[in-house]
């Protein structure tokens, strides 16, 4: 019979690499439990500011306002990016939007003329998965097709 051989105990003990883990996952959690706060609070001061502008201002005042919140967006970029049709609902909430409703051709759902329209007003779309200035036209398009009352997320 062979004889067995005890198993070596030398490197870093369970505990410590246990540990080491446990305080890994517990900063990492309060950075994102930081990070989630300061984007809710984020979202929550520019929803309310919107809500105020859009009284002044006509929808293109809406898009200048909103890719203006986007460039200076405190939230991660994901957020931010998704963020664009919420935040243009509360601008153009704020008054009647008819005149611009009635100017859109609401023929096409597929609402690929906002790539133009971004081009021509100097805010190109250098992707189009992820174009604020896209975003804001849709979210126009999508306002105006649910009759003002909102848009489709």
């Amino acid at each position: 019979m062979p004889s067995v051989e005890p198993a070596e105990h030398s490197g870093p003990k369970l505990v410590w690499v246990l540990g080491g883990i446990a305080l890994l996952a517990s900063i990492m959690g309060v950075g994102g439990y930081w990070t989630l706060v300061r984007s809710r609070n984020h979202f929550a001061e520019a929803t309310k500011k919107m809500d105020a502008l859009g009284k002044t201002v006509d929808t293109e005042g809406c898009i200048t306002a909103v890719l203006d919140w986007h460039a200076e967006c405190e939230a991660n970029k994901p957020l931010c990016d998704n963020g664009v049709p919420q935040i243009m609902t509360h601008c153009l909430l704020g008054r009647d939007r008819s005149e611009t409703c009635e100017s859109l051709d609401l023929s096409s759902a597929k609402a690929q003329w906002v790539f133009a329209t971004c081009e021509e007003r100097g805010t190109p779309c250098s992707n189009r998965k992820t174009c604020a200035c896209a975003s804001a036209y849709r979210a126009i398009d999508s306002f105006c097709r649910h009759g003002q009352e909102g848009v489709a997320l």
